[in-house]
């Protein structure tokens, strides 16, 4: 059980592949997303993300159409994509077989990796991860 971090192309990686292992092991199936938008984020009530700026919106990113949530997942954050009005998360943890995986689908450019509240979420993804809390 090697803790890990998965983000953003990490999800479309074997996205053509006929098995479910690696969509398994992320807690996510996702084939496609949705043009750049900046993207409203609604937190969810959960001590990794407590606390986070509320109402953060993103710098233009994509939002990944998130087709199935595994077993094991807790969402963190989600989105709604304005076209289809649905609700997608955004990042997660997920605990699969003693394996904890944090996962984001925001990241696909330096403006949102250059983003404070992006920085700390992966800070406290990774925090969890690896079975410490944020000090």
């Amino acid at each position: 059980g090697v803790p890990a971090m998965v983000i953003h192309c990490a999800m479309h990686s074997y996205r053509a592949a006929e098995v479910d292992d690696w969509r398994e092991f992320l807690g996510v199936t996702s084939r496609r997303h949705t043009p750049q938008f900046e993207i409203p984020v609604k937190w969810a009530d959960d001590p990794v993300v407590s606390g986070l700026q509320a109402n953060w919106v993103t710098p233009m990113d994509e939002l990944y159409v998130i087709e199935k949530v595994w077993p094991g997942v807790t969402p963190l954050a989600t989105a709604v994509d304005p076209a289809d009005e649905r609700e997608y998360p955004v990042a997660w943890t997920h605990e699969n077989g003693g394996v904890r995986v944090f996962g984001t689908t925001l990241g696909h450019g330096t403006a949102t990796w250059d983003d404070p509240v992006y920085q700390q979420l992966l800070v406290r993804g990774f925090q969890w991860a690896i079975g410490r809390s944020a000090d």
